[in-house]
């Protein structure tokens, strides 16, 4: 059963006369009162009042019939004393079923004398109990549609209901039926405007309307959050005030087409103004709706400010690449380390006789030190990857800063003042010194690089102003950073220096990240830079790990040596030899397994390279202690892997080299696993 459409009950006086004394203008002055667009409550008095007039009726009800068909009263009327009460009759139950059945199949429902009627008639039945003694029923449609109904009562004397009578309230349903369902599409429109205008009031996104042209007729209270303005600033604006100069034409197009019947929804990235004069990217969706007049077409505009979405976009692609890049960068520099080892190992054999030959050990010295230069720039391509040599332990920051800008000093221009200001009682951070004073210097030193006239560098540690991170800041009074520049300004190899090279900042974003912190730069023009870092503090003390290997016994012993690279396998073969040990050689993981199945017996110690074709040199030691349990090896490897020393160790290793090693690094490893006091 549907909800009742209640409305206030009320009388109204009739005539009195009888329908043949009264003018026939009543049926087009209904007509013309609901066309007037009176309240709904006002009109339906002024339509009863004229009904009874030109009925002649004593009392009269109108329904209106819900989505579930059930009859609710719209009104009753009658002359004093008439029957009004007999609108209690038609309440909803199977009596009322069966009357809007036949209203709906014989059109009317008529009874000059109730009385005269068998006592099963729905309507007599219907009435029964009421001062009615003739009824008149007569069905508001709208099309094939039962809207209601018009119920008309004499009490007293019976009154038979005329063709004349019949014949205009016939018209006056059909007005009535008109007009109650133009009310009910207009509650329908004035309800879903209501509820389209909530939407798009709350909706986060700036939906506006436009003329073709391009003007607002419609703002939604999103413009505030969006563009900084207030909607009613908005209406009757033109458009191309709030677009960005390079966008206005695009926009303007794109308005024109889709108000002259083209494609049905047009979206399209552009910028808008904001009333500070700044410029937000939006992503705007354009629809044409019909306006008021026919053919008339307006655009209904949804714009979304992508913002955010773009530099989270733009930030992940940003990690993508240098995640790619990382992985290069740490596969280079370990091929590089490979090379290296071979190098240096052999300038540092050639070295144990350079003695005879004073000028080769000029030679010598000189790519000795060309060697270092290029481990170094290995060590930043691992940096950069976060693969590089990483010895953490618990330190202050604020100490590595003193101490590291206490030695820079001096180093840098007079012109350059450098300034620190470090906060006392900052917890401690778990990194690597070396690599801490390398963040710091290189911090420093571009700082300076960006102020070739002079001006002032500004260090900082403290506490992150909203977390618990620890949080240095480098700042300098030069001129600032380009947006192009800003966004590429951790590339690696990336310069705007004429002489720059190497990894620079690239390498203090890897060694930071490898620290589990964040590094970050603003720049507003004109007015320098600020770099800063950011690092977690460090949750407990932790013991650094230290060797504690006894002194080496005289080198005699079998080595096996397993590594893919067969210069690098020659210059360890002959550092091992010039130790004094005896070697066998693998070129891969499972030649060494299979070796040292042959011979484990004469076998005292393997030197596994980690990454190695076919088998890894762990997976080969693990091989290797289902023959013999007790096996002693080292890892080498290009990468650095002191960060794993806990699963190196679960391996089966007893020590790590990190590749290029020296021929003393190495001896001294050995001499650590093979010393009596290691021995099972």
């Amino acid at each position: 059963m549907g909800n009742a459409i209640p409305f206030p009950s009320g009388t109204r006086k009739g005539t009195g006369h009888s329908p043949r004394d009264l003018p026939r203008s009543s049926v087009p002055r209904i007509a013309r009162i609901c066309a007037l667009g009176l309240a709904f409550d006002e009109l339906l008095d002024e339509v009863c009042r004229e009904i009874l007039a030109l009925s002649g009726a004593e009392g009269g009800c109108l329904f209106f019939c819900g989505e579930e068909w059930v009859p609710s009263l719209l009104r009753r009327a009658g002359v004093s004393g008439g029957p009004t009460d007999a609108a209690e009759a038609y309440r909803p139950g199977p009596a009322i079923d069966t009357l809007l059945d036949r209203l709906r199949a014989e059109g009317k429902l008529r009874a000059d004398d109730l009385d005269r009627l068998p006592p099963t008639d729905p309507l007599k039945r219907l009435l029964s109990g009421f001062p009615v003694r003739s009824a008149l029923l007569v069905p508001l449609r709208f099309g094939t549609r039962l809207l209601g109904f018009l119920a008309l009562h004499v009490s007293g004397n019976p009154r038979p209901w005329t063709g004349e009578v019949l014949a205009d309230m016939d018209l006056v349903a059909a007005i009535l039926s008109a007009a109650l369902e133009r009310r009910r599409m207009e509650d329908r429109l004035r309800a879903s405007e209501a509820r389209y205008r909530f939407l798009a009031e709350s909706s986060p996104d700036f939906i506006s309307l436009h003329e073709p042209s391009g003007r607002f007729l419609y703002a939604s209270p999103a413009s505030l959050q969006i563009l900084g303005t207030r909607p009613e600033l908005i209406a009757g604006s033109p458009i191309e005030g709030f677009l960005h100069p390079d966008d206005v034409g695009e926009v303007l197009e794109k308005n024109r087409h889709v108000s002259s019947g083209g494609e049905g929804t047009v979206t399209l990235l552009h910028r808008m103004r904001r009333a500070d004069g700044s410029f937000v990217e939006v992503e705007s969706s354009a629809t044409a709706i019909p306006g008021e007049a026919p053919g008339d077409l307006r655009v209904l505009r949804v714009t979304r400010d992508v913002s955010g979405r773009r530099r989270f976009a733009a930030r992940l692609h940003e990690n993508q690449m240098f995640s790619a890049i990382g992985t290069l960068a740490g596969g280079v520099a370990h091929e590089f380390n490979n090379l290296m080892a071979g190098i240096q190992g052999a300038v540092e054999m050639l070295s144990l006789h350079a003695a005879e030959y004073p000028q080769t050990r000029t030679y010598l010295d000189v790519i000795q030190r060309m060697g270092r230069r290029a481990v170094e720039l290995t060590q930043q391509l691992l940096a950069y990857s976060r693969q590089g040599k990483y010895t953490p332990a618990v330190l202050s920051l604020r100490s590595v800063v003193n101490e590291t800008v206490s030695v820079l000093r001096a180093s840098l221009p007079a012109t350059v003042e450098l300034v620190v200001s470090a906060e006392e009682g900052l917890p401690p951070v778990h990194a690597d010194a070396a690599q801490m004073r390398q963040v710091v210097t290189g911090l420093c030193l571009n700082a300076a690089e960006a102020m070739p006239g002079g001006g002032r560098i500004v260090v900082r540690v403290g506490r992150e102003p909203a977390g618990s991170r620890v949080a240095l800041q480098v700042s300098d009074t030069g001129v600032g950073i380009s947006g192009e520049t800003l966004s590429r300004i951790f590339e690696p190899f990336y310069s705007t220096k004429s002489a720059g090279r190497g990894m620079g900042l690239a390498a203090i974003r890897g060694i930071v990240e490898n620290h589990g912190g964040e590094v970050g730069v603003v720049s507003p023009p004109g007015e320098g830079a600020t770099f800063s870092v950011l690092l977690p503090p460090s949750p407990e003390r932790r013991k650094a790990f230290r060797n504690t290997a006894p002194p080496p016994r005289p080198a005699t012993g079998r080595i096996l040596l397993a590594d893919d690279e067969p210069d690098v396998r020659a210059v360890v073969r002959a550092m091992l030899e010039s130790l004094g040990y005896k070697v066998a050689e693998a070129g891969d993981g499972p030649e060494a397994v299979e070796i040292f199945r042959q011979r484990h017996a004469e076998i005292d110690l393997v030197l596994l390279d980690q990454r190695m074709p076919r088998m890894t040199g762990e997976a080969a030691l693990a091989e290797m202690r289902m023959i013999a349990p007790g096996v002693r090896a080292i890892l080498a490897s290009g990468y650095d892997e002191s960060g794993r020393i806990h699963e190196i160790v679960a391996a089966g290793f007893g020590g790590f080299l990190q590749k290029p090693f020296r021929r003393q690094e190495l001896g001294e490893k050995i001499a650590e696993l093979l010393a009596p006091a290691g021995r099972d």
